[in-house]
């Protein structure tokens, strides 16, 4: 009889419990419907009021307009934006459980200062012209809580967030370049607004010619863009249904964009004061085809337009996205072409069609896609029950491309100036639809109360 080997007997220790567990938090919902509320109103609705005034004067420079340009682009930067990246953010490092009362005050710290920024903000832009002795001090006030925001922001993941103990991934490479950005954008935001409404007229526009410019593209570009890629190559896979990302790519992806970044940022400022001479943008134009090869790294890096493992209402928000980034590349990589083709040395048309391609379809739409998922989720409801969503999709994109093309065509025809001014309205209505579907899910409507915006 033969004899069994017996297996040796191995003694595992049970894993040591967790002292100080993650708690379990519910955070985005205050965040998310501020969102919702400024994209309604300073954000979005403003700034649709603005292109018909802009539309029906026939010219951007505007002295009539312009304060509410600045007013809605801070309120889409701080407010739409802002809020969703810091409720999203806030949700998914939540505190250890020893942490959560600072978590709390840290988190609703950030809401309530910056609120209460973008309020005084939207205030002061149209009234510092006619009384700066009371708004010029409001507006630098407003600026300084919306750093004091950010800054309770970043110190809340700092000192709260529940150590996993697995380190910083990869993709936190970026997150963390986009908090870098996001702290820089804030910090100089007060000294901005100040320099901005100056007493005389001639620096001011001058100050807003030389330094908006790289100034849009450190918030837009820097803050923002870093942080959907510091997202979305994480989450397009674990939640999305996209294969593994390319971390090669994505990386030198990264690195290229911050590097074309800075060299637009710079090369604008070169090409300004060397009067936009011939042959002095070469900096700023060189910076443009780095980033749109970075966005193209980027994109693909994300493995989003392989086939996914799921279908989901909000995937065709996010591919929409990433096509909108890809054509904001190609116009900077055109933008000489154009240039030549009107004889201007600058197209404030121009940059504004690149800006909006960028802030609205990618931006809004990955804003959109993100959180309706993640709406859904925190509310149980499978992809077979969400809705589709689709004349959100249409309208968004809709006015997006009416406006991108209009405002680009403005350069050559007076004409396109009309039509353009309507466009605003359709993506806020598209905006709109989307709000009171996921801001019905959010505040515990019954889920036929929601639009059926399919």
């Amino acid at each position: 009889m033969a004899q069994r080997e017996l297996t040796p007997l191995r003694i595992v220790s049970a894993p040591a419990p967790d002292r100080d567990p993650r708690a379990s938090v519910e955070i985005y919902k205050p965040f998310f419907l501020a969102g919702m509320a400024t994209v309604l109103t300073a954000g979005c609705t403003l700034g649709a009021i603005a292109l018909l005034g802009i539309a029906l004067k026939g010219a951007y420079a505007s002295e009539v307009w312009l304060p509410y340009v600045l007013a809605h682009a801070n309120s889409q930067l701080y407010g739409w934006v802002g809020f969703f990246v810091i409720g999203f953010a806030l949700q998914q490092h939540a505190p250890s459980q020893s942490k959560l009362r600072l978590f709390h005050w840290l988190a609703y710290g950030s809401l309530g200062t910056m609120g209460l920024g973008i309020v005084l903000r939207f205030a002061a832009e149209p009234l510092v012209g006619s009384n700066p002795a009371i708004w010029l001090p409001v507006g630098v006030f407003s600026c300084a809580l919306q750093y004091l925001a950010v800054l309770l922001f970043v110190l809340n993941t700092q000192l709260t967030r529940h150590r996993s103990g697995e380190g910083l991934s990869w993709q936190g490479r970026l997150v963390l370049t986009s908090l870098a950005w996001m702290l820089v954008v804030a910090a100089a935001e007060p000294f901005y607004f100040y320099f901005a409404h100056q007493q005389d007229p001639v620096g001011r526009v001058a100050f807003v010619a030389e330094m908006f410019p790289p100034y849009r593209d450190a918030q837009f570009l820097g803050f923002v863009a870093m942080m959907i890629f510091g997202v979305a190559l994480t989450k397009m896979h674990s939640c999305f249904g996209a294969r593994d990302p390319y971390r090669s790519l994505a990386l030198w992806g990264a690195a290229l964009w911050n590097v074309g970044l800075v060299a637009r940022m710079a090369g604008w400022i070169v090409y300004f004061r060397s009067g936009m001479a011939h042959g002095s943008a070469n900096l700023y134009f060189g910076g443009g085809v780095a980033i749109a090869v970075a966005a193209a790294m980027l994109v693909g890096s994300t493995r989003m337009f392989e086939p996914l493992r799921t279908r989901i209402p909000s995937h065709k928000f996010i591919r929409a996205a990433f096509c909108w980034l890809i054509i904001a590349g190609v116009m900077m990589v055109m933008e000489p072409i154009h240039l030549r083709a009107t004889g201007l040395p600058f197209s404030h048309a121009y940059i504004g069609a690149i800006r909006h391609a960028l802030t609205v379809g990618f931006i809004s739409q990955m804003i959109i896609g993100v959180g309706t998922h993640v709406i859904s989720q925190m509310n149980d409801i499978p992809a077979s029950a969400q809705k589709s969503l689709m004349s959100v999709f249409i309208l968004l994109n809709l006015g997006n491309a009416g406006r991108v093309a209009l405002e680009a065509y403005t350069d050559y025809a007076h004409g396109a100036f009309l039509p353009m001014g309507a466009t605003g309205f359709i993506e806020l209505i598209g905006l709109g639809i989307w709000v009171w579907y996921a801001g019905s899910l959010m505040i515990s409507l019954r889920h036929n109360l929601a639009v059926a915006a399919n």
